[in-house]
C-alpha cells in the first residue's frame, strides 16, 4: 500500500507510572478497555452511515463540480470565496498546503484565477478588497451549510451588489449550501445561480471533502478526486488495521487518558507554514466536535480539551518558553513533513564565525527538521506528553488522508467522552441572539428580552479610561 501517514506515540508514553505519561503496563489493558467503542466508530464507517463517509457519495457530482470550476477559470481572472468556520477553513488549509501562501502573487498559469477568502465581517477587510477587484472580471462563490449563517450572508449582500452594479451575470454566481427549504435555495433558484449542495448531515466543519472545498480546489487546479483517493486510502487503512495496531485507537486511548490525568490543553504544532492553515481548520474540528455541556444522554459533563494550533519553528520564540516551564497542563501533537518539493541550500559566508559557519552544507529543510526534534526532546525531559504524526510529502493525495485520519480520531473521541460530534448547541445561541438583536423578522418575539438582558449586561460594566 501506498504511504500516507506515520503516527509516533512513544512520547505519550513512559516504562514507569508517570502522571504525566501512559504508562506501558497499562497501555495494553487500556486498549481494551476502549475497543469496543473504537470497533463501534469502525462499524458506522464500514456501513457508510457515518457522515464523514458522505465524501465517498460525491462521485456523481464530480462532472458538474469540474465543469463549474472550469467554466470560471476559463472566464475570470479572480474568484471571491464568501464563507466562515467549516466553509472556508478546510479551503484556506488545501491551498495553502498544495499552492503555498504566495498563490496571489507573481504571475499565475494560464486560466489559473487568483483566489480570495472573505471569512469575517470585518469592514476594514470587506471595504478594501471591494475597491481593489475589478467585479466585471471576479467571480462570486458563496458558501453557507444553512444558508443563514449572518457572517457570510452579510458578506453576500455587499459583494453580490457590487458585482449586480458592475454588469455581472447572476448565473455566473456559485452558491454551495445545504438542500433544504430555506432563503438561500429560494434565492439562488431566483437569480438562476449554479447550485451545488453539501449533505444534510455533514456539518460544516466536516465539509472539506464535499463540494464545500472541492469545487474551490478544482478552481486553482488542485485535483478533486486526488483528495478524496487520499481520503479513500485512509479509510481502508484505517478499516484494515486492528485495534491494538491502529494509530487512531491508539492515540484516541492516549489522548483520553490524558485528559483523565488532567491535560485539558492539546497543542498542534504544524512544522511548515504550508500547514499553519491546517492547524486552524483542526483547531475548529476538533472544539466545536468534543466541547459539549451534555453527553449524548443528557448528563451535563462539560467534555473537550482546548486546541491551541502553533506554528513551528515560529512558535519555538512565542510560547515554548510557556509550553515547557508553564502549567503541566498540556499535550502536544507536531505535524512534520519528510520531503519537501523544494529546499535552500546555506552556504559558508562567513567561516572565521562559529554562529554563522556551522550552516554551511545544511539546508532549511535540516534546520526544520532539527529544530522540531529539539522541541519535542526538550519538552520530554521536562514530562511533557508529545506525539507526531508524519506525512511522507506534499501532495493532495496525502492532505485528503490527512483530513479524514483528524476526522476519524475526532469522531472516536467524542465515541469514549459520549458527545454528539456533528452537533454545535454552544454555537447556536450567539447566532440566535445574533439574529433576535440585528432586527431578524422570524426572531421578532425574542427580541425584546434580548435587548432588557443587553441592557442590564452592559449596566453591569465597569470601565477604566486613559
Amino acid at each position: 500500500m501506498k504511504e500516507i501517514l506515520t503516527v509516533d506515540v512513544g512520547h505519550l508514553m513512559s516504562e514507569e507510572d508517570d502522571a504525566n505519561f501512559i504508562s506501558l503496563s497499562s497501555f495494553e489493558s487500556l486498549c481494551k478497555k476502549y475497543t469496543s467503542s473504537f470497533d463501534q466508530v469502525i462499524e458506522t464507517l464500514r456501513n457508510k452511515t457515518s457522515p464523514i463517509t458522505r465524501p465517498f457519495l460525491v462521485e456523481p457530482s464530480l462532472p458538474t463540480i469540474k465543469s463549474i470550476a472550469e467554466f470560471l477559470r476559463r472566464k475570470y481572472e479572480n474568484v471571491l470565496i464568501l464563507g466562515i468556520g467549516g466553509s472556508t477553513l478546510g479551503f484556506r488549509a488545501m491551498i495553502q498546503y498544495l499552492k503555498g501562501p504566495f498563490y496571489n502573487f507573481g504571475a499565475s498559469p494560464q486560466g489559473v484565477p487568483r483566489v480570495f477568502v472573505v471569512d469575517n465581517v470585518d469592514p476594514m477587510i470587506t471595504s478594501p478588497l471591494g475597491n481593489l477587484l475589478d467585479f466585471r472580471k471576479t467571480a462570486l462563490v458563496y458558501i453557507s451549510k444553512s444558508g443563514s449563517t449572518p457572517e457570510p450572508a452579510a458578506n453576500f449582500l455587499h459583494f453580490y451588489k457590487k458585482y449586480r452594479d458592475a454588469g455581472g451575470a447572476p448565473g455566473d454566481i456559485v452558491i454551495i449550501c445545504d438542500p433544504a427549504d430555506n432563503g438561500i435555495n429560494r434565492i439562488a433558484k431566483g437569480l438562476g445561480a449554479r447550485l451545488l449542495h453539501i449533505p444534510v448531515d455533514l456539518p460544516g466543519r466536516y465539509s472539506v471533502l464535499s463540494s464545500a472545498g472541492l469545487l474551490p480546489a478544482e478552481i486553482i487546479g488542485i485535483e478533486s478526486q486526488d483528495l478524496l483517493k487520499g481520503a479513500n486510502r485512509m479509510h481502508e487503512a484505517i478499516l484494515q488495521t486492528s485495534a491494538n495496531q491502529n494509530p487512531i485507537c491508539i492515540l484516541g486511548t492516549c489522548l483520553s487518558e490524558l485528559e483523565r490525568k488532567g491535560k485539558s490543553i492539546h497543542v498542534l504544532f504544524t512544522y511548515s507554514n504550508l500547514l499553519s492553515d491546517f492547524g486552524l481548520w483542526f483547531a475548529q474540528l476538533w472544539a466545536e466536535s468534543l466541547g459539549k455541556k451534555h453527553a449524548i444522554s443528557g448528563r451535563v459533563i462539560h467534555a473537550g480539551t482546548t486546541p491551541l494550533p502553533a506554528l513551528g519553528a515560529t512558535d519555538q520564540h512565542s510560547l515554548l518558553q510557556l509550553f515547557r516551564e508553564g502549567p503541566n497542563d498540556k499535550v502536544f501533537g507536531f505535524v512534520t513533513v519528510k520531503r519537501f518539493p523544494s529546499d535552500v541550500m546555506l552556504t559558508d559566508e562567513f567561516p572565521s564565525e562559529v554562529e554563522y559557519s556551522y550552516f554551511a552544507g545544511h539546508t532549511l529543510t535540516d534546520q526544520l527538521k532539527m529544530e522540531q526534534i529539539a522541541t519535542e526532546m526538550s519538552l520530554v525531559r521536562a514530562k511533557r506528553a508529545c506525539y507526531q504524526l508524519i506525512l511522507p510529502h506534499l501532495s493532495a493525495f496525502t492532505l485528503g488522508g490527512l483530513f479524514y485520519f483528524m476526522e476519524t480520531l475526532v469522531v472516536f473521541m467524542a465515541t469514549l467522552w459520549q458527545v454528539n460530534p456533528f452537533d454545535q448547541p454552544g454555537v447556536e445561541e450567539g447566532k440566535r441572539i445574533t439574529y433576535s438583536l440585528m432586527g431578524r423578522q422570524d426572531y421578532a418575539m425574542m427580541r425584546t428580552d434580548d435587548e432588557s438582558e443587553l441592557a442590564s449586561f452592559n449596566r453591569q460594566r465597569r470601565l477604566f479610561q486613559l
